[in-house]
């Protein structure tokens, strides 16, 4: 085996020392060759031969050190964003529930309108309307079969519709396969924003209730799934906190499905 061939060999299985270990087998190698018995003339030519070898195989060494990591950098390298919202603006329709209370489940059916001022900020409002169902459990404690007699007055607040201010932070951009089929591009991303509740509360000595206006805060994890660059899918949950009637605090869990357009 030749030194060129030998380095390569030392090459594929250690390449990290590949460098060292084939300065040292070139310089062993030397030494060999030395080792027989020449006329001193001859010495200084295989010297010469050896140096002009250690040369060549310091060229070979080199590009396949450059194959080899610049295969490693495509790999690791963060890629270039197929799908970019730099600088544009979004509409979104979206719809969803609100599963957490007992009594009632919501139905939101909202629009979202973002501009996103760099790729991992965005600045959002959001609109959206209640429609309210009562649950199995609300059924059950006001039908007459039952004898309960539950008087709707007993719930005694219910969630018409909210506006919200918010800021996103994407710091994640990926790519996923799909069963193998299609690879979809998506990004996570984190919010928190405040805004204000339109509730119908219902006291006891006022069954017809009265509106109110409440502050709100909101925190937000949610995804957007990239269909092309001007359209895309979110999945997000949100959670609300604003005053509850009668004191503490209601907790509102929205989870949501939306598309979006982009411009």
């Amino acid at each position: 085996m030749n030194k060129i061939g030998m380095i390569r060999l030392l090459l594929a299985l250690a390449v990290f020392v590949a460098g060292f270990v084939s300065t040292a087998n070139a310089q062993d190698d030397g030494a060999d060759t030395s080792g027989a018995e020449a006329p001193v003339a001859n010495s200084a030519e295989a010297a010469g031969d050896d140096d002009t070898s250690a040369s060549a195989a310091e060229k070979a060494l080199e590009k396949d050190l450059a194959k080899i990591w610049g295969k490693r950098r495509a790999v690791q390298v963060v890629q270039r964003r197929l799908f970019q919202k730099d600088a544009r603006f979004e509409a979104a329709v979206f719809s969803g529930i609100i599963p957490n209370d007992d009594f009632i489940i919501y139905y939101p059916v909202g629009l979202r309108a973002s501009y996103h001022f760099s790729e991992a900020f965005t600045v959002e409002g959001s609109f959206a309307h209640a429609i309210d169902s009562p649950t199995a459990l609300t059924s059950f404690l006001t039908s007459d079969d039952v004898g309960i007699d539950l008087k709707r007055a007993d719930i005694q607040e219910y969630i018409r519709r909210y506006f919200n201010v918010n800021i996103l932070w994407a710091p994640i951009y990926g790519k996923i396969s799909l069963l193998g089929l299609k690879l979809s591009h998506f990004e996570t991303y984190v919010g928190m924003g405040f805004g204000f509740f339109q509730t119908h509360e219902v006291p006891a000595d006022n069954p017809s209730g009265n509106d109110k206006t409440k502050a709100s805060g909101n925190t937000i994890f949610g995804f957007r799934w990239f269909i092309t660059d001007m359209f895309n899918i979110r999945t997000e949950y949100r959670q609300y906190f604003f005053e509850k009637f009668g004191g503490g605090v209601s907790i509102p869990v929205e989870l949501t499905v939306g598309l979006g357009i982009t411009i």
